[in-house]
């Protein structure tokens, strides 16, 4: 089942905030991630991928301005976190459990549909954004690179101002991932990246990379000072590592 932590931050604020907090989704930016949870991610590696991910959700600011969605793929593509609104401590530690919560499932590469359930993802909170971005992380090749390429361009004609990628591995095509899902063209790869005007690419050894490169993506989006932003980032998975171990040994 999707999770709409939405309605779970909505219920927590007093009369007053719950009518900033809904607002609709054009008051708002929009960040939208896009995993894949194919079988050659492998379940440990997924494992890494979700826990930087949840980790980095604390570099977004407070306040109700940013909303997360959250979409994974393989055979098929399921929403996992709906339009959460980023508005106080509470709902980020909400959204970090539910992103630690997608379970692996192994599969294809169905890219075309983890496109299309974002698209869903991002429409749900009442229409897409003026300013809305899309990160996709992936180590492999799409099923269909047509219909790919299709369901991106959908995302674009509805409203996602700019697609970004994290290329995890030796195993992707990246000269079609720059040439064809980035957007705005040219595809940018060098840092500091030239975004929202240009998509941005980022090719990276292993998943034990993507925390880091996926963090950098937030920062350059929502302007937070990267020294600052990466330190928070580091305590961040700090904190994740700890609470893992403690879980192990209860």
């Amino acid at each position: 089942m999707p999770i709409s932590l939405r309605k779970l931050a909505l219920a927590a604020l007093p009369a007053a905030a719950l009518m900033a907090a809904a607002a609709p989704a054009n008051a708002v930016t929009q960040l939208g991630f896009v995993l894949d949870r194919s079988g050659s991610i492998g379940s440990g590696n997924w494992t890494t991928i979700v826990q930087g991910l949840s980790a980095a959700m604390s570099l977004i600011p407070l306040g109700g301005a940013y909303e997360v969605s959250v979409v994974s793929f393989a055979s098929g593509a399921t929403i996992d976190v709906d339009s959460a609104l980023i508005t106080n401590a509470a709902s980020v530690a909400a959204l970090q459990a539910a992103i630690l919560g997608i379970p692996f499932t192994g599969g294809s590469t169905d890219m075309a549909a983890g496109f299309a359930s974002m698209q869903t993802a991002l429409t749900n909170g009442g229409g897409i954004a003026p300013d809305a971005y899309v990160n996709l992380a992936t180590d492999g090749v799409p099923n269909d690179q047509n219909a790919a390429t299709a369901a991106r361009d959908a995302l674009i004609a509805a409203g996602v101002d700019n697609i970004s990628i994290e290329a995890i591995g030796g195993g992707v095509n990246a000269a079609y991932l720059q040439g064809s899902i980035c957007y705005p063209q040219p595809c940018d790869t060098t840092s500091p990246y030239n975004a929202p005007a240009q998509g941005f690419y980022i090719g990276i050894a292993s998943a034990a990379d993507f925390g880091t490169a996926v963090a950098e993506k937030i920062t350059v989006i929502v302007n937070v000072p990267e020294p600052i932003s990466l330190s928070l980032f580091g305590l961040g998975l700090a904190g994740l590592g700890v609470a893992m171990r403690r879980r192990q040994a209860a």
